[in-house]
């Protein structure tokens, strides 16, 4: 592919993806309601988890009330907390990619199970570590799981482009 063209193409891919995100995002906004069943489901599935695990706690809608050796401690499930940003940001990415629609569908049907099922082993972890040796959550909370989940996302991509997306031949045919 010549530069011009390349450039032609990664332009409408940023373009696509901006207002494909925008609008995503702007759902979210105009639907809040979904956006907090979303997080009294993580809090849910993350409670789930930790009674497997036998850990003494409280659950109320979007909040984690733990009664830990040190004192008690709240986990508050937040809209970021849900994995619906990361998620959006995935379906931009798939949406504005010049590839078919069932490879978009593809790339969908394994990514988004994929981020919900790491942000549900991030929130557990998470947990865990409020629990068990909160000094340490602000670390794992704010930058190593921020970090992870970013490698995590463009791995996906990765996995999808090499695997998934069929590469279009010089000529524009696949």
């Amino acid at each position: 592919m010549k530069g011009s063209a390349f450039q032609r193409e990664f332009a409408l891919f940023l373009v696509l993806f901006f207002v494909i995100w925008l609008l995503s995002y702007l759902l979210t906004r105009r639907f809040p309601g979904f956006v907090d069943w979303g997080q009294v489901v993580v809090a849910r599935e993350v409670a789930f988890f930790l009674k497997i695990f036998g850990y003494n706690f409280t659950q109320t809608g979007g909040t984690i009330v733990f009664f830990t050796p040190h004192g008690g401690e709240s986990l508050v499930i937040i809209p970021e907390c849900t994995g619906l940003y990361t998620s959006i940001i995935y379906f931009s990415i798939i949406g504005a990619y010049p590839a078919r629609i069932g490879e978009k569908l593809a790339g969908l049907l394994i990514g988004l199970p994929a981020i919900h099922v790491l942000n549900l082993i991030r929130m557990v972890f998470i947990a865990w570590i409020l629990y068990e040796k909160h000094e340490l959550f602000e670390l794992f909370h704010g930058y190593l799981w921020q970090a992870g989940f970013l490698i995590f996302m463009i791995l996906l991509v990765i996995f999808w482009l090499g695997k998934i997306v069929k590469v279009k031949a010089p000529g524009g045919a696949r």
